[in-house]
């Protein structure tokens, strides 16, 4: 989708000075922008509410783009990238006084017109982790949230604003004294050292910079007796034994996943199992389940974007409803009880649209969407 074309960075009208990359992030951070985009041949472009524009006249050729890969990630950067592996990073850039723009960096290997070309793709994260309130998030939410037990797994696609919501979630946790939390991400997004935390100690850990894998780290909690940990993405089978057998120590798991809607939250995460697996498995998990929450964002027609969310509560009575049925049933009674509370996706579409913060468009897609989700 392309938006209004915003005014172009005027110091790179013939040619992108690597040496002033920072300046450029601030520039388009300035502006608004969520992502910012750099591709061998093409010019840059940001996406500011879910629309990408050119924000350049130059091009950016193969010198240039290596050394913007250099000075995100290192002189190693163009060697891994053409062996064929992506790199996953962090980027901070000091604004003034103690105060820093941090962006989450991923640098990929992409066929370009001369054969080997490089995507990078910056994600822009706030300054400081936002409030639950900022967010708006949904009193029930915060009520399950604040249980600071079992697993909660916050879901949607990329861009959906699921490290955000997690990171406001461990923000809560923090002011609320919950005691010793440990987070494993893959980069680090968002730091906490400028939140009040008066019976709390929060320690954080890179992957693969600390710990080769998010299960590695996993198991490191275990030893370590934490309150809560916070996953950046439960995404193999390894990481969705590791945050099952968290909770089920008395550890609570934060953590998020590539799915939309509960339903098909459960069924990606038992999808992980071999088949012979999953009967156990699938008890282990409902049993573990404390809340799925899943946010969708879409354009407002009066600017910005509008947050969605689907959400539901694993009470006792509804662990033991899924626990006594078939595997086969669960999507079914999973959406039954969504449309019991009246917390699905769809109807909150409804709501948004009588509010005027969703377009007709907008909700039509929703709605198809939810047509064409289990039962």
């Amino acid at each position: 989708m392309t938006g209004p074309v915003p005014e172009r960075w005027q110091e790179a009208v013939h040619a992108f000075p690597a040496e002033c990359l920072d300046r450029f992030l601030l520039w388009a951070a300035d502006r608004g922008a969520s992502d910012i985009a750099f591709q061998t041949g093409s010019p840059a472009f940001v996406e500011i509410d879910g629309s990408l524009a050119q924000a350049t006249d130059a091009r950016l050729d193969g010198p240039v783009m290596g050394r913007l890969c250099e000075r995100l990630h290192d002189a190693t950067a163009e060697g891994i990238l053409r062996s064929g592996r992506a790199i996953d990073c962090s980027h901070a850039v000091r604004r003034g006084r103690g105060e820093q723009q941090r962006f989450r960096c991923n640098l990929a290997p992409v066929q370009g017109e001369a054969g080997f070309a490089v995507n990078i793709t910056l994600r822009v994260l706030p300054g400081r982790p936002p409030g639950f309130d900022e967010l708006g998030i949904e009193d029930e939410i915060v009520r399950a949230w604040d249980l600071c037990k079992g697993l909660v797994l916050v879901t949607g696609v990329p861009g959906s604003g699921k490290s955000t919501l997690l990171a406001a979630g461990t923000r809560r946790l923090l002011e609320r004294g919950a005691g010793r939390i440990q987070s494993y991400e893959a980069p680090i997004e968002y730091v906490f050292d400028g939140i009040a935390a008066e019976g709390a100690l929060m320690s954080s850990a890179e992957i693969p910079r600390h710990f080769p894998s998010f299960a590695d780290g996993l198991r490191s909690s275990l030893r370590r007796r934490p309150t809560a940990v916070v996953v950046g993405e439960a995404r193999d089978r390894e990481t969705v034994e590791a945050v099952v057998r968290a909770a089920d120590y008395g550890i609570a798991v934060f953590s998020t996943t590539h799915t939309i809607g509960v339903a098909a939250t459960v069924r990606r995460m038992l999808a992980e199992f071999p088949a012979d697996e999953r009967a156990e498995r699938g008890a282990a998990l409902i049993d573990a389940m404390t809340m799925v929450v899943t946010q969708v964002l879409l354009p407002n027609p009066a600017g910005g974007r509008t947050a969605l969310r689907e959400w539901l509560v694993f009470d006792a009575v509804l662990k033991a409803a899924l626990l006594e049925c078939p595997q086969a049933s669960w999507p079914a009674r999973i959406g039954a009880a969504l449309a019991a509370t009246g917390n699905d996706l769809a109807a909150a579409a409804d709501r948004a649209l009588h509010q005027q913060r969703i377009g007709e468009d907008s909700h039509r897609r929703i709605l198809v969407g939810s047509e064409g989700s289990d039962p």
